[in-house]
C-alpha cells in the first residue's frame, strides 16, 4: 500500500476513486480513504481531517502513522503548503524537501518511543528511491531546500523569518517535522513535496496568498504527480 498525505488545500483529492475507512489505533481513530478500481493500492490521509477542522498543533501524528502502518502502507508522499523564506522555492512552485528543522518545541508529544529508549537515525530523512521516481516523472521539479517547522497555529513574525533566513532555512510550515518523525519511527519510507502559497512575513512588503485559481492548478498537478509516482 502507498499513501498520499495531504494538508492545506489537499483535504480532498479530485480525480481519484476513494472509499472512506475508519482505523482504530492505541492513540485514537483515524479517517482514511482507500483507492478503488484504477487507484487500488493507494491510501489518502488528510492530516487536518476531511473537513480541514484540525489545526496543526492538534494533529494526532502518532495515530496517523500507526493507522497507515496497520493497513500495510510501506511508502508515502506527504504534501505541504509552505511559506517562502528565500527564492529557493518561490510562491507557485513545487519542490522536493531536502531536510527539516524542528522548532515546535513539542517533539516529546510526537514520538512513539517513550519506552524503551530508542533513537532513530535521520541523516537522510527522505527516501532516495521515491525521489528518483518523482524526478523521472518531472526532472524540472525544484529543490525546496530546508523546511523549518514552527508550532502554529499563528503565522511567524518578521523577526522569526529574518532569523530563519540568516541560518539558511528556505521554507516554513507547521507540520513536517512532527509528521515525518513518526512515519520514520514506524518504518514508512517518505518523500516530502512542498508547494509555496505565499512569501513569509517580511520578505515582501505586502503579505498575500496565491489566488484560488493558481492553487487549484497546483493541486491538480501535484495530485497526478503523486499518483503516478506511487503507482509506477
Amino acid at each position: 500500500m502507498k499513501a498520499i498525505i495531504g494538508g492545506t488545500g489537499f483535504d480532498r483529492l479530485e480525480g481519484l476513486s476513494l472509499k472512506k475507512q475508519f482505523v482504530e489505533t492505541p492513540y485514537g481513530g483515524v479517517e482514511l480513504f482507500l483507492g478503488q478500481g484504477e487507484d487500488e493500492g493507494l491510501v489518502f490521509l488528510p492530516r487536518h481531517g476531511a473537513s480541514h477542522g484540525v489545526p496543526p498543533h492538534r494533529i494526532n501524528y502518532r495515530a496517523h502513522a500507526l493507522a497507515l502502518k496497520q493497513i500495510g502502507v510501506v511508502e508515502a508522499i506527504a504534501i505541504y503548503a509552505v511559506g517562502s523564506i528565500d527564492n529557493t522555492l518561490e510562491p507557485g512552485e513545487v519542490g522536493i524537501v531536502r531536510d527539516f528543522v524542528d522548532f515546535t518545541g513539542r517533539s516529546q508529544e510526537h514520538t512513539l518511543f517513550d519506552r524503551p529508549v530508542t533513537h532513530i537515525e535521520v541523516n537522510k530523512p527522505f527516501d532516495e528511491e521515491l525521489k528518483k521516481r518523482m524526478l523521472a516523472l518531472k526532472p524540472t521539479l525544484a529543490d525546496a531546500g530546508v523546511y523549518v517547522t514552527t508550532n502554529g497555529p499563528r503565522l511567524e513574525t518578521k523577526a522569526e523569518i529574518a532569523f530563519f533566513k540568516r541560518v539558511g532555512f528556505s521554507i516554513v510550515g507547521m507540520t513536517l517535522a512532527s509528521e515525518v518523525t513518526v512515519l520514520l519511527e514506524v518504518g514508512i519510507r517518505t518523500l516530502a513535496l512542498a508547494y509555496s502559497i505565499n512569501w513569509a512575513a517580511g520578505v515582501v512588503e505586502e503579505f498575500s496568498f496565491l489566488p484560488d485559481s493558481q492553487l487549484e492548478a497546483l493541486k491538480t498537478e501535484v495530485t497526478q504527480l503523486c499518483r503516478s509516482c506511487l503507482l509506477s
